[in-house]
């Protein structure tokens, strides 16, 4: 046997000085650290599309039956192949010129969108402890009853403000469920004509599924029954069974199952310093510092590790559209509340997932990121600027449209009115470079899940052509060319 040879011993080479990149990552991490940040997003109370009753919602959420004139799906204005929205400034819910297409190509048959909002996404919708829509309208509240237990439960526009609604569980995405499809904009349209209280509508959605009562526009197909009963695992009648509380249930069970979390940020939050590139850990830098040490501050309302408050903060983001009051004004969170110190405030979106979720803002004002990022900087200027360049008609769904200026009609005064609200709060606008500005959209991007922005890892939570289509009306959603999404 051959003797053993040691190796020659070298000396050790010197220490490499300090990169930039091991420099930011330990600035990254004392900012992470005092954000109290670990990378996991909590997902407690959610479930799987493989669950009975998410491949059930999934169903529902994607039949047109539900809209009063069976010509308009959940999944319309909210599609998984669009982050969970539909790429639109503005909804275009009953009355299109074509009925499964989704995205840009959808248009109303008077040409201008009726919905006075942008569509939220719906990806993680079922992690929003508190409230949802732009105004929080379906809002989890704590209230003391005449005996003085503290009683907890959700508020709905059905209750009112602040009051619980008995007729509903205490599950936001439950009681979300209820309302689009009372909406004549939305989804009803001129549908149950006869049904004079939002009650009446659901009923008569609930019988049209079941085949049961007396319905007035039965389905030619339904097989609902079948899939109830498989999915709640009992042969009650359809009666009993295909109420509007189990549609909900069902469809709110399909939204809790569309959690997407797994970003390079938070995979780099949880010690894979690989996950992020040198632009985007600067990014990050700025996100999480103060204007007042150099940085732009956006964790005072995003923070977390959903990046969100869950607030309502008026930000004077343009307002284009017909409004929500009868002068074309949207007042936002002060509609619900009747509070002045609410007007043109919104709720504070999630940036998960925000790179797929364009337009941006509650009126979907903004094509892209970087234009968000440029308000915050100078928002009267944005302002000014934006309608300079002819407001509704500059953006990418308005902008062939011949009275797209309709759109804009009250708008400036609307908008000016939040700007002289927002001089009037803490908010200070940043002062940004314009390369700054480009870090600071390269660290948004970084908070895409990795299913999210993959197809392939997206088609299940569309139904597929081998899944049972239980009444004909399934949405096939097309582009306007007709390709499929």
């Amino acid at each position: 046997m051959a003797a053993f040879t040691p190796r020659p011993r070298f000396p050790p080479p010197p220490p490499v000085p300090p990169t930039q990149e091991s420099q930011l990552d330990r600035q990254l991490n004392t900012l992470i650290t005092v954000n109290g940040l670990t990378g996991e997003v909590h997902t407690h109370g959610t479930t799987t599309i493989d669950d009975p009753l998410a491949q059930l919602g999934m169903k529902l959420f994607f039949t047109k039956a539900l809209g009063g004139e069976s010509s308009v799906a959940c999944a319309s204005c909210h599609h998984p192949a669009l982050g969970g929205a539909d790429a639109l400034s503005l909804a275009i819910g009953v009355d299109t010129e074509q009925e499964d297409v989704v995205g840009r190509g959808r248009r109303h048959v008077d040409g201008l969108a009726k919905v006075p909002r942008n569509s939220p996404t719906i990806f993680n919708s079922g992690l929003s402890p508190n409230a949802l829509f732009w105004d929080g309208r379906i809002e989890r509240i704590r209230t003391v009853d005449q005996n003085g237990e503290a009683k907890v439960g959700i508020s709905t526009p059905d209750s009112g403000f602040g009051v619980i609604d008995e007729a509903v569980p205490n599950n936001l995405l439950n009681a979300l469920s209820r309302f689009p499809v009372t909406s004549k904009e939305e989804m009803r349209g001129t549908g149950f004509e006869n049904a004079q209280t939002n009650q009446a509508i659901r009923s008569h959605i609930a019988a049209k599924i079941g085949g049961y009562a007396s319905e007035e526009a039965p389905l030619a197909t339904n097989d609902w029954l079948t899939q109830f009963r498989q999915a709640f695992g009992n042969n009650r009648p359809a009666e009993d069974l295909i109420t509007f509380d189990s549609i909900a249930m069902a469809l709110g069970r399909y939204q809790q199952s569309l959690n997407f979390v797994d970003t390079h940020w938070h995979r780099y939050v949880r010690g894979d310093k690989s996950a992020l590139t040198q632009a985007q850990k600067r990014g990050a830098v700025l996100f999480f510092t103060q204007p007042n040490q150099g940085g732009a501050g956006c964790v005072t309302c995003h923070s977390g590790e959903r990046f969100t408050n869950d607030g309502f903060f008026n930000l004077a983001f343009p307002q284009i559209g017909p409004g929500k009051t009868a002068q074309g004004q949207d007042l936002g969170r002060a509609t619900i509340t009747q509070n002045v110190q609410d007007n043109f405030a919104f709720r504070v979106p999630s940036l998960i997932n925000v790179a797929l979720t364009a337009p941006y803002g509650h009126s979907g004002v903004f094509d892209h990121l970087s234009q968000v990022v440029r308000h915050y900087v100078n928002p009267r200027r944005s302002v000014d600027d934006y309608f300079a360049r002819g407001g509704a008609c500059f953006l990418v769904q308005f902008r062939r449209d011949e009275n797209c200026n309709d759109l804009n009609e009250g708008a400036i005064e609307s908008t000016h009115q939040a700007l002289r609200l927002l001089a009037q709060t803490p908010f200070q606008p940043v002062r940004l470079s314009p390369s700054e500005i480009d870090e600071l959209v390269e660290f948004l991007n970084a908070l895409t899940d990795v299913c999210a922005s993959s197809r392939d890892c997206i088609d299940k939570y569309i139904p597929s052509q081998q899944q049972t289509d239980p009444d004909n009306l399934r949405l096939n959603a097309t582009d306007a060319r007709g390709n499929s999404l």
